[in-house]
């Protein structure tokens, strides 16, 4: 019951510190530091943080004790963004950094029963422009935030096999904001919601060195209402708010890892597919008002997509442990017409590296990975095929730094 109180406590905080969790691209890893350090290689099965509750629900088992973590993360986003075709000569640039923590918290309840809570954000996007850019007509600021408020639970069957599952409330919220054509006003879009998902897990070791997990999220519908306000100078738009909803969907996910230690190194690799054409052809925002009348819709027709990453641990004393990564990220659209100003998505390479320190009870993580995205060109708004590209995304990079602290008992 002392134990039981101690994760109570110690869930509770983390709760006030991450229910404020940002995101700074669409499909986020960035529950854990020490996963980052191998790029998210071995998702969930490595067993040296309590993010398992976030990845894999069955790898919670390899956690001995009970325990709590706290993840720290600052991403930072650079682009330089040229016109081209009828916006030739015009330059923009995105610049900014964003704070994404998430936090975890496990009781064993005994040798194969253990229970866990975590908040973290599975997805989210931010994008912003300078005010006076070329494309503020079409967009400005971009924020999509998504937490995961996760229920998980994990059984040992035999000394092979794990099982896990997870249950899922997932909140939603999204701002966009651009300025009105050819007037001094602005529009501002809001919306916030909320939807139920969950997560499925599975791991088999081979023994104490060897293992393999596979991990399915489910698909959420989210249901998310606002409002749609403009302050523009009439007569082109009248000033005034007026109701909105969309409801997006959010992609099922199959995750595959795999972790073999051979001496003081660990190898492991992780394979992630996610299905976005059954759930992101088109983004609506509905509303009866003007001058959002009916339905507003950006078709973008996302393509399902892969993500691999492979990763090192040098387990170099019993107290320090060193790590490198390296991963590749595809992007759900390849088509210019397909991308928009406030997903101007392309694929990316991960490079990481990362460090853990244990002493008694505590054990400190320090990560940094370094990501490089392909140039790419955008349409103003993904709502016409064939539509002739305007802006090009050039020297597109981010950085993410991170910090974390758990703590066993």
């Amino acid at each position: 019951m002392k134990k039981y109180k101690k994760l109570l406590a110690a869930a509770l905080a983390i709760c006030s510190i991450s229910t404020v969790a940002n995101a700074a691209s669409y499909q986020l890893n960035d529950y854990s530091v020490t996963n980052m350090g191998r790029s998210y290689a071995g998702q969930g099965i490595v067993g040296d943080d309590y993010s398992a509750i976030a990845y894999n629900p069955a790898g919670m088992t390899l956690m001995k004790k009970s325990g709590v973590q706290q993840v720290f993360n600052v991403i930072g986003v650079e682009s330089d963004v040229y016109g081209i075709n009828d916006k030739a000569g015009e330059k923009g640039e995105m610049k900014f950094w964003q704070a994404v923590p998430a936090g975890f918290a496990q009781y064993n309840a005994n040798d194969k029963l253990s229970l866990g809570v975590g908040i973290y954000a599975p997805f989210g996007l931010k994008t912003r422009y300078k005010y006076n850019w070329f494309g503020n007509d079409a967009a400005i600021l971009s924020k999509l935030d998504i937490v995961d408020f996760n229920l998980s639970a994990a059984y040992k069957l035999d000394e092979h096999w794990s099982i896990g599952a997870s249950a899922i409330m997932r909140y939603i919220y999204g701002r966009m904001t651009q300025r009105v054509t050819n007037t001094y006003g602005d529009i501002n879009f809001n919306v916030h919601g909320w939807s139920q998902t969950g997560t499925l897990g599975l791991m088999y070791e081979f023994d104490e060195t060897a293992r393999v997990g596979l991990s399915y999220r489910l698909r959420s519908a989210q249901r998310a209402k606002g409002t749609y306000k403009t302050s523009a100078i009439p007569p082109i738009i009248a000033e005034g708010g007026y109701d909105v909803n969309a409801n997006p969907d959010l992609p099922e996910t199959v995750t595959f890892s795999a972790y073999k230690r051979i001496k003081n190194i660990g190898f492991s690799g992780t394979a992630r597919w996610t299905h976005w054409t059954s759930s992101f052809p088109d983004f609506s925002v509905r509303s009866e008002g003007i001058p959002l009348t009916g339905e507003k819709k950006s078709l973008y027709n996302y393509q399902n997509t892969w993500a691999l990453a492979v990763g090192a641990d040098f387990y170099y004393t019993k107290e320090t442990t060193f790590r490198v990564g390296a991963g590749y990220d595809e992007s759900p659209t390849h088509k210019p017409d397909r991308r928009s100003y406030r997903i101007p998505d392309s694929d990316r390479w991960w490079l990481s590296a990362g460090a853990s320190y244990a002493v008694e009870n505590w054990q400190f993580d320090v990560a940094y990975a370094h990501l490089f995205a392909k140039t790419s060109e955008s349409t103003a708004d993904a709502t016409v095929v064939g539509a002739t590209p305007t802006a090009k995304y050039k020297h597109t990079f981010s950085n993410i730094i991170g910090a974390q602290v758990q703590y066993s008992f």
